[in-house]
């Protein structure tokens, strides 16, 4: 009996131990799009969003999204921390964190691993004639 007494004991402590710890790991989400836009020719559209990484661990942007319009099907997408957003839209030379190139329809993963605002972009800036519709769902994920 001492064996059950010690193995009850440990069970319950295991389960103590792992409740406290699965609640460092909860996952969180929080919808950027989900839906249609439409972007104009020669513009771009610009979800912002920030993340504390403090609160805010293992921050991913998961999605997708597809264009329909013009003679491509074509729309840019780009995730951009906030210098950088400002930089890129006065025509400046940057490195996204994301970046679809010219295209239909594409699935989005990108890592955050810096506290700060951020830009989910849908860009059009490359056509002057043909308005892009996009439909999109993008989340931002992370763990508490």
């Amino acid at each position: 009996m001492k064996k059950y007494g010690i193995i009850t004991v440990t069970v319950v402590s295991v389960i103590a131990i792992l409740t406290l710890f699965s609640g460092c790991n909860t996952p969180q989400s929080s919808n950027l799009i989900d839906g249609n836009i439409v972007v104009v020719p020669g513009n771009y559209y610009d979800i912002q969003f920030s993340v504390d990484t403090s609160e805010m661990q293992n921050t991913r942007v998961v999605g997708s999204f597809e264009a329909a319009g013009g003679s491509g099907n074509d729309i840019e997408a780009f995730i951009f921390d906030d210098m950088s957003f400002n930089n890129w839209k006065n025509g400046h030379q940057v490195t996204p964190l994301y970046n679809s190139g010219k295209i239909t329809v594409a699935n989005i993963d990108t890592s955050i691993t810096t506290s700060g605002k951020y830009h989910l972009v849908f860009s059009n800036l490359f056509s002057i004639v043909s308005s892009k519709n996009v439909s999109a769902r993008v989340d931002l994920n992370w763990s508490e």
